[in-house]
């Protein structure tokens, strides 16, 4: 006679159902390439945009040629790739006309114009504003017999800064937004699979088969588990993906700092899946159709959705950032934030793992709400069962 299986066993048992039938699915393999095909999408248009935001065509006349210098010397100084071309007035408002030329210099000191199709880059009308102020500058200064040049070296100011300046903190940057990206997609995809596990099960009553012979816990667990570890398989094959493409191409020339990069996209990773697996688990339990699926978990979007902005507009020009630092202490928040502030150098291991075993009380605590909500809904057809009534029905 077979022995029964001890709780750990059927915990296993059904995690093994969940990750091999994800994992043999057909959905699972278009879904690796779907976010591959997103990404390199991304990618592409990103360094498109940058391409055209950071390089300029303008036109001079024979009035304004005389700036040109100027011109350069300030668009050098902005970063941006100035091409510079003579043209008569007439065929430059032509060439804006056609978008060969994103704006026209023409007209005489004192009565300059910048001539745009239906608008002037900013950062366009800067340069040339200060090329015009320095010419300016430049012919009152000579005309009262003061050196411009002179002038100019005495008014440099030296920059230096308290700590050496980190000649890879592009590449950090680079790895913190593709970790931030890779979570982000990951959590919320994995998290949606469960609840909607969890209502393919109730809805088809297969869940009270299962029930009839294991404990609703174990069932949770189980299923939690086995799609966590089908999210970890899609995270390490993008992972190496990502750092594969990355290193052929020539953008990833530092090793370290990816590995460390993807030890935290890993445990960050597993921290948040855990949090939000359990959260999305007793949601999907509330309800007995997919139809009433979306409503109930729109709100947990907007608990990934939040950190992963916030971490995009904040930290690239401020990684020292003070709301972001204490919000990567901040369940629900950490496990987008904490991995992007080290990547980016700013956050010391210690404070890694403050931050990690705060998350790991979060869970403890949210896991075991979740699997009161489980256990008292889970059964429960017809109506919506309230997340009040769930939590304080005693059954």
């Amino acid at each position: 006679m077979t022995a029964p299986l001890n709780p750990r066993q059927v915990v296993l048992l059904v995690a093994r159902r969940e990750f091999v039938s994800q994992v043999k699915s057909r959905g699972f393999v278009i879904g690796i390439v779907i976010t591959i095909v997103l990404f390199g999408g991304l990618f592409l248009l990103s360094a498109y945009i940058s391409s055209e935001s950071d390089s300029k065509t303008l036109g001079v006349t024979q009035q304004t040629a005389a700036l040109q210098p100027e011109l350069e010397q300030s668009a050098k100084a902005q970063g941006i790739d100035l091409t510079v071309r003579t043209v008569d007035d007439g065929a430059g408002r032509q060439q804006v006309d056609t978008g060969d030329l994103d704006a026209l210099f023409t007209g005489e000191s004192g009565g300059y114009e910048l001539l745009g199709l239906d608008s002037v880059d900013s950062r366009l009308q800067s340069l040339v504003s200060s090329a015009v102020q320095q010419q300016t500058l430049t012919s009152a200064l000579t005309g009262a017999g003061i050196d411009p040049a002179q002038l100019t070296a005495q008014a440099k100011v030296s920059v230096d800064t308290l700590e050496p300046v980190d000649p890879e903190s592009g590449q950090k940057l680079a790895l913190a937004l593709v970790g931030v990206i890779l979570l982000f997609f990951t959590l919320s995809g994995n998290g949606q699979v469960v609840a909607t596990g969890v209502v393919e099960e109730k809805q088809s009553r297969v869940v009270e088969l299962l029930l009839a012979t294991i404990k609703p816990w174990q069932l949770m667990a189980g299923k939690i588990i086995g799609l966590g570890a089908v999210g970890l398989l899609q995270l390490v094959i993008l992972s190496a993906i990502s750092a594969g493409t990355a290193s052929a191409a020539g953008l990833l020339t530092v090793p370290t700092a990816a590995a460390g990069m993807f030890v935290m996209v890993v445990v960050w990773y597993l921290l948040g899946f855990f949090l939000f697996a359990a959260l999305y688990a007793a949601i999907g339990s509330t309800v007995s159709r997919q139809e009433e699926l979306n409503s109930v978990v729109a709100p947990m979007i907007f608990l990934l959705l939040i950190p992963f902005v916030l971490t995009l507009n904040l930290l690239p020009n401020d990684p020292r950032n003070g709301v972001a630092e204490v919000l990567s202490f901040v369940p629900f928040f950490s496990q987008t934030v904490m991995p992007a502030r080290y990547a980016l150098g700013v956050a010391p291991l210690w404070q890694v793992l403050v931050s990690a075993l705060i998350a790991l009380a979060a869970i403890v605590v949210v896991v075991r709400l979740a699997g009161r909500v489980y256990r008292n809904s889970v059964l429960r057809t017809g109506a919506r069962v309230s997340l009040r009534e769930a939590l304080t029905n005693r059954s």
